[in-house]
């Protein structure tokens, strides 16, 4: 299974009900502790994910074991905003660095999608929905089987009038944020002998949105194109688990904007790599080599970069106590040999608390975009003087589960040479200290439902020439209840006042805003 079920410290699930209760992803991943979003528009507008003080780039994305993240985007993060959910049974949750199993994407976070592959028994799922601003989404799902072969296949459509996310008095705004897409998927398990097996993955949506409201203009729009192909072949031979995973990532955007060129912007990444997961006594190992090719190709340039890794994590445990520690080495096309470690320590104090203490130091090289992206309506872009960015990254926690559960973090990360966009273009500028808690609470279930409960303050500090946009805490409450095939649920959010660096290095505090 994926890597993630694997972790020595806590992973949040979603599980298919809380997954399926919206439509899309970023909906579900709010109700996870210390998650910040943001969205430039409705549905099919660009999404982002802040985690732990980073930015965008520093949460790596996942679709069964395949990194979602976008070469040809400007800093190689992974855009959300046509991520849907029908066809997904999980959505697993780290918070926190692993760049040991994920490399320098996973700097604040690691998120994986888990697709459906078949039920017992087999079920068939239709779903029609109507709402305002001329909403309509419809999607079917198949579960199938022979013989031993099994999986499920859908397809799904999505159309949104939207509205203007711009104050129509202000700036006289009356085009709405539209969005439709559509997507199709199939997933599928096929059981060779009894211990061999390939899961194959089929995913890609195309999809149009709007890129403001503005104007009256319907040409300032994007069309997006995504596809996702994936197997992984994975056997269980002397005592342990082994797989060869090989899989393609294509993503194609092409920006329709008023008073400008249209541009189109194409990313690939192709992977091939080898692992394991074997057990012996009281010592549990994971290790995997592999190599990763990306290409994109913008406005007037080709790029590609070639990049080999090898990764080593291990593991001992006895009388409650747990000892991993795990080393990662790259081969970088253009700049050479890098090395992230991590280690964690964590004591099962009794059946309900565990406490834990994880150190991880990684790094993250800038994306070809940032490398290589000409000049923009006479404004430098790419620097082919970048230097990779860094992060080192210490956290203490506790996890308390019986009839209800507590969870809390305290973190610091230190970020070192990260990347910004300036009027010269994108720069090394300097560094960052982030320090926050995270907390979570979910009661037992009572007759009069069940409250959950999370909050994260961060504070900034030690940053060099890093402009900062990062809001300071971030409050979710929620309640929901069930009464025979009836249930309800109610959910609030609040995000503090966002913090940016004004030019004279003074910190300025922009108003908070509240969600019900």
């Amino acid at each position: 299974g994926p890597l993630l079920q694997q972790s020595s410290v806590p992973v949040w699930s979603a599980g298919e009900t809380r997954l399926q209760e919206s439509t899309q992803i970023q909906d579900t991943l709010t109700k996870a502790p210390g998650v910040i979003f943001t969205q430039n528009g409705g549905v099919g507008g660009r999404g982002a994910l802040y985690l732990r003080g980073g930015e965008s780039r520093h949460t790596v994305m996942l679709i069964d074991g395949m990194r979602q993240n976008d070469p040809s985007s400007t800093d190689r993060s992974v855009d959300t905003g046509f991520l849907l959910t029908p066809f997904f049974k999980d959505l697993l949750f780290l918070q926190g660095p692993s760049p040991v199993l994920y490399g320098g994407d996973a700097t604040s976070g690691v998120i994986e999608l888990i697709p459906r592959r078949g039920n017992d028994p087999r079920e068939s799922t239709l779903g029609l929905s109507y709402g305002s601003f001329d909403a309509r989404q419809g999607f079917g799902v198949v579960d199938w089987k022979a013989g031993s072969h099994q999986g499920s296949a859908g397809l799904s459509h999505l159309h949104t009038r939207g509205f203007s996310r711009l104050n129509r008095k202000r700036y006289g705004a009356h085009e709405a944020d539209g969005a439709e897409t559509t997507q199709g998927f199939q997933a599928s398990r096929h059981q060779w002998k009894e211990n061999l097996h390939t899961d194959l993955l089929l995913y890609g949506y195309t999809g149009q949105a709007e890129l403001d409201g503005s104007t009256g203009d319907t040409k300032d729009h994007t069309n997006n194109q995504q596809g996702t192909f994936n197997q992984t072949t994975r056997g269980q031979f002397d005592g342990g688990d082994w797989w060869l995973r090989t899989g393609v990532v294509s993503q194609k955007r092409e920006m329709f904007a008023v008073g400008s060129a249209d541009e189109t912007f194409r990313g690939q990444v192709r992977l091939v790599q080898l692992g394991g997961h074997w057990q012996r006594s009281v010592f549990e190992g994971f290790a995997g080599l592999g190599g990763e090719q990306e290409w994109v190709g913008l406005p007037g340039v080709s790029a590609q970069n070639d990049l080999g890794h090898v990764f080593v994590l291990g593991r001992a445990s006895q009388a409650g106590w747990l000892f991993e520690v795990g080393g990662r080495g790259e081969h970088h096309q253009r700049y050479g040999n890098f090395f992230a470690h991590e280690a964690t320590l964590k004591k099962e104090v009794n059946d309900n608390l565990t406490i834990y203490a994880k150190e991880a130091q990684g790094y993250k090289p800038p994306s070809l975009y940032q490398l290589y992206s000409p000049p923009v309506n006479g404004f430098s872009m790419g620097n082919i003087n970048l230097s990779p960015e860094r992060n080192q990254s210490r956290e203490l926690g506790l996890n308390w589960k019986r009839a209800g559960e507590i969870s809390a973090v305290v973190f610091q990360q230190d970020f070192t040479n990260l990347i910004a966009y300036t009027n010269a273009g994108y720069l090394n500028r300097g560094s960052l200290r982030v320090r926050g808690v995270e907390g979570s609470v979910l009661s037992p279930e009572h007759f009069w439902g069940q409250v959950s409960l999370t909050t994260a303050f961060l504070d900034f500090s030690h940053y060099q020439e890093t402009p900062l946009r990062r809001p300071p805490n971030l409050t979710s409450a929620g309640w929901q209840n069930s009464w025979g095939k009836w249930g309800a649920e109610l959910n609030f959010r609040m995000v503090g006042g966002r913090k940016d660096l004004s030019p004279s290095r003074a910190a300025v505090r922009l108003v908070a805003y509240e969600l019900l």
